[in-house]
């Protein structure tokens, strides 16, 4: 075993602000395409502990061409009145299952499931636009990051209001893992729309070894960055929803057993490409993270990819509450870690302090 690295957390109460949950009620139509009447599908299905419903989000209207929903499960405890709402979004090469592994090997497999039966957190996984059972649009190279979190944003809504209906949320928080914490990081740059952040495995300084001169010339101007990721992608990988998955890979989970990756595999799903080449960029993400002025939480492995935790933390220079925690000898895909409950439950106590700042 590692040495114990223990929760670092800032102890700077942040100073009041208007919840992101009280205005996320407001329609959004960054591509002013006619607005779709709300046809929510939702399908509840048994849980031991809590109660589980999937949700098919409308964001018609929305996003591009061809994408007219996103899919989502809402996992919330039993007995609750009141709870902190985590929407969770999935890296590159997966889909919300990510957070949510079936229970095929002993142990606790499912972060929303553990987050809602042990801190009464309500939980809802979601698929990006083109991954997993959310819709496909007619052209996946406008699947850039500033529209793949305006589509995200746009879903908070009809999530939100539907939650309303279950319990009241006390706040809403954005947790991205990988790619997924470059769209969390951009949805709170361009629409503010979680009170507070989790970023896993995702640090900003991206991946320089495996990239071109051509793409490193784009390190640390995402303005110069996205107009040409289209092109990029297209010289790179020849598709925009690449095929395949990063579930079996040695670099991104050192020292974890075939078991262990044969359940993340049930997770696989196409890579949004144009996202995870920008993740893979390194400062793509450097004006979005400073934008950030809620409470963050940032977790690593400490044999993740995502680099130094410190050097994280300190391009959130405009949030006052930033909480660290690094996962003793884990790699990049967490959740399949011998010892992930240990990152939920520092992720947990993060939330409820939150709560607790507020009373």
């Amino acid at each position: 075993m590692g040495p114990e690295i223990p929760l670092v957390r800032s102890m700077t109460r942040i100073p009041p602000r208007t919840p992101a949950i009280t205005g996320i009620l407001v329609d959004q139509n960054t591509f002013g395409n006619g607005q779709h009447d709300v046809d929510r599908r939702f399908r509840a299905y048994a849980a031991l502990m809590a109660r589980a419903e999937r949700l098919d989000l409308d964001v018609g209207g929305l996003g591009p061409e061809g994408v007219e929903w996103i899919a989502a499960d809402l996992i919330v405890p039993d007995g609750i009145s009141a709870a902190p709402l985590m929407a969770c979004f999935p890296g590159g090469g997966m889909t919300r299952r990510y957070f949510d592994l079936p229970e095929e090997q002993p142990g606790e497999w499912s972060m929303a499931h553990y987050l809602a039966d042990h801190f009464g957190i309500a939980v809802a996984v979601v698929d990006h636009p083109g991954v997993g059972d959310s819709s496909v649009p007619e052209d996946p190279y406008t699947l850039n990051p500033t529209v793949v979190a305006a589509v995200d944003h746009g879903a908070l809504s009809e999530l939100v209001a539907h939650a309303m209906d279950l319990f009241e949320p006390t706040r809403l928080i954005g947790l991205g893992h990988s790619m997924g914490g470059l769209v969390v990081a951009h949805a709170q740059w361009h629409h503010r729309s979680f009170d507070a952040v989790a970023l896993l495995g995702f640090g900003g300084a991206g991946l320089p070894e495996y990239l071109s001169k051509a793409e490193l010339s784009y390190a640390g101007n995402f303005e110069r960055l996205e107009p040409v990721l289209a092109e990029l992608v297209r010289e790179r990988f020849g598709t925009a929803l690449v095929p395949g998955s990063t579930t079996s890979s040695d670099m991104l989970n050192p020292g974890t057993l075939s078991a262990a990756r044969q359940v993340l595999a049930s997770a696989s799903g196409p890579l949004l490409a144009l996202c995870g080449l920008a993740s893979m960029v390194p400062g793509s993400s450097n004006a979005a993270l400073a934008s950030i002025e809620v409470p963050v939480f940032i977790g690593l492995g400490e044999n993740d990819i995502a680099g130094d935790i410190g050097k994280v933390a300190a391009l959130l220079t405009s949030s006052v509450d930033v909480t660290t925690y690094v996962l003793a000898e884990a790699g990049h895909n967490h959740s399949i870690s011998k010892n992930r409950t240990e990152l939920w439950d520092a992720l947990g106590t993060w939330i409820a302090a939150l709560d607790e700042q507020d009373n």
